[in-house]
């Protein structure tokens, strides 16, 4: 065989190699990681994070690995939580990835991956517009107080509030700005307080999924009232 055709044989068979075959080694952070019932997951991702944000994350499953375009926050007490589950209701547990991609006052974005051990990734459906089309409310003033008279999936609720308690008050109660998720007794489920302001919450709209054809959809709507 010609030497000239050798290096293009190797060309092709690295251009073929299946996406979740070993990355090449080098040095990564640690982000998370879960040992439990025959599971051992790793999330690893760059050493030096550009603009506090973590950009591409290796999932290393069982001695498999694969690169995904995800972004995390670098601060450590926002890297990603790891949960296997059965959350779609069939014969195997699932891996539920949570990150944490942006924070702020009153701000808290959340993305979720459900990976199967095929490496196939489960839709998650809109849990925000959902919780939205659960929401309504009315905004009153009065001499020295603020009253919101808030509607969710026909339950209502009335919350009074000193006039001067916040430097700004929602025109009406607001949902999407906080979003967190959770797995529950093989649920996932989405929490999404209920923000008046900036910084005062009347509770959480929780919204659980379920599998409809090879989806998560948010199914039911529940309120937790804050304290």
């Amino acid at each position: 065989m010609s030497l000239l055709i050798i290096p293009k044989l190797i060309c092709a068979a690295i251009i073929a190699l299946p996406g979740y075959l070993p990355v090449p080694n080098q040095e990564r952070t640690v982000l998370a990681d879960l040992k439990q019932n025959q599971q051992d997951i790793t999330l690893s991702a760059a050493t030096k994070p550009v603009q506090g944000m973590y950009s591409g994350i290796t999932v290393t499953w069982n001695n498999q690995t694969k690169l995904f375009p995800w972004e995390n926050i670098s601060e450590p007490a926002f890297y990603p939580e790891l949960v296997t589950a059965n959350i779609d209701g069939k014969a195997q547990d699932e891996l539920i990835i949570i990150l944490t991609t942006g924070k702020g006052t009153g701000v808290r974005d959340s993305a979720i991956h459900v990976l199967q051990e095929d490496w196939t990734e489960i839709p998650v459906g809109d849990a925000i517009e959902k919780a939205r089309n659960a929401l309504s409310s009315v905004y009153k003033e009065h001499t020295a107080t603020v009253e919101y008279t808030i509607n969710i999936d026909g339950k209502k609720y009335v919350y009074s509030y000193p006039m001067d308690g916040s430097g700004t008050w929602f025109e009406e109660a607001s949902v999407g700005l906080i979003l967190r998720y959770r797995v529950q007794d093989n649920k996932l489920i989405a929490e999404i307080p209920v923000q008046v302001s900036p910084g005062t919450y009347t509770g959480s709209i929780e919204v659980e999924f379920r599998e409809y054809r090879g989806k998560l959809i948010p199914s039911e709507v529940s309120y937790i009232e804050d304290p």
